[in-house]
């Protein structure tokens, strides 16, 4: 009798459920249902536990407390919005940071390369003579062509991945993405004066800035993503420190899915391009197109987006609510 004088309530509860879209009136009778359809579970399993039936109403609820927790389903307009615009937004808003630590690291970079090549007792003990001329003329290269294309392109992005992944996990303390981004420099640098020291030059050159421009801009950003996110928790101006932690940290995670996406453009690069058996022009023009291509995103695209109001670091639904105060 209990079964029979509820099931029209468990099937209106089902429909609902079952319905893409629902208006305000069926979204606050979706709630009421489903309170009342978890009451009447209770009552079956404590007074007449029918196996079939619990089981069914079981089932009923737990799609619908899917549905009622489930704010929307993801569309095709929102993946297409938050690639062309939460992305770009998310990188424009870190801009500056990324240009000042690029400019930082290639510095370290150039002043340890110069400062290593004229001072070759320095380089030495760093890296040996014997060393250095086996990177050279074998080493450097051969690491290029030493495993599969498609299997050295996913270690490369595994790797690199890895890299701009502590950058950014290790941000809040403000001195381990210092850490990684300056020894990073030095290495790019100590390898450029062993290169040119054992006149290697354009063997170097010609390796490195086919995926080197895309995958450096993508582990400076990283960098730069960790720092601004301790900065903005030392830092929060008229925000608490809570929210500004709080909506600089969902920009990040935005930052997180382009740097994925630009390390997985650079390893696919480094994996096909850099050892192919094109006219070395030619792979340094796909190195500077991607790379470029990255920039234009971060200033070009990201400043359009912001334009027209994406902001990475809110919620929909606090993006929503948000109104404008004075001061």
């Amino acid at each position: 009798m209990f079964a029979a004088a509820h099931a029209p309530q468990w099937r209106r509860l089902e429909q609902l459920s079952a319905r893409r879209r629902l208006t305000g009136a069926e979204a606050d009778e979706l709630v009421s249902l489903y309170r009342q359809g978890a009451t009447h579970l209770s009552v079956l399993r404590s007074t007449a536990p029918d196996p079939a039936l619990v089981s069914h109403l079981s089932v009923v609820l737990v799609r619908a407390r899917a549905r009622i927790a489930s704010p929307h389903d993801l569309s095709w307009q929102q993946a297409f919005r938050f690639f062309s615009r939460t992305i770009p937004a998310a990188l424009y808003r870190m801009r500056w940071w990324s240009v000042a630590v690029s400019a930082a690291c290639l510095l370290v970079a150039v002043v340890t390369g110069f400062w290593t090549a004229a001072h070759p007792e320095v380089l030495a003990l760093f890296i040996p003579p014997e060393q250095q001329r086996h990177i050279a003329e074998e080493a450097f290269a051969a690491y290029y062509s030493e495993y599969p294309n498609a299997s050295f392109a996913a270690l490369v992005w595994t790797n690199n991945a890895f890299i701009a992944a502590l950058c950014i996990a290790t941000g809040i303390t403000g001195i381990y993405p210092a850490k990684i981004l300056f020894e990073n420099s030095i290495s790019v640098g100590l390898m450029g004066a062993v290169m040119h020291g054992q006149d290697a030059a354009w063997v170097f050159w010609s390796l490195i800035l086919p995926h080197g421009l895309l995958e450096l801009s993508c582990v400076f950003v990283a960098g730069a993503a960790g720092m601004r996110l301790a900065w903005s928790w030392l830092v929060p101006g008229q925000r608490t420190r809570g929210r500004a932690l709080a909506e600089e940290g969902r920009s990040t995670i935005v930052v997180v899915a382009a740097l994925t996406i630009g390390l997985g453009v650079s390893g696919l690069v480094e994996g096909f391009v850099t050892p192919s058996g094109l006219d070395p022009w030619v792979k340094i023009g796909i190195g500077v197109l991607a790379c470029a291509a990255f920039w234009v995103v971060t200033f070009v695209a990201g400043r359009r987006a912001v334009a027209l109001g994406a902001d990475p670091g809110l919620s929909d639904e606090e993006a929503r609510s948000s109104v404008a105060v004075a001061g």
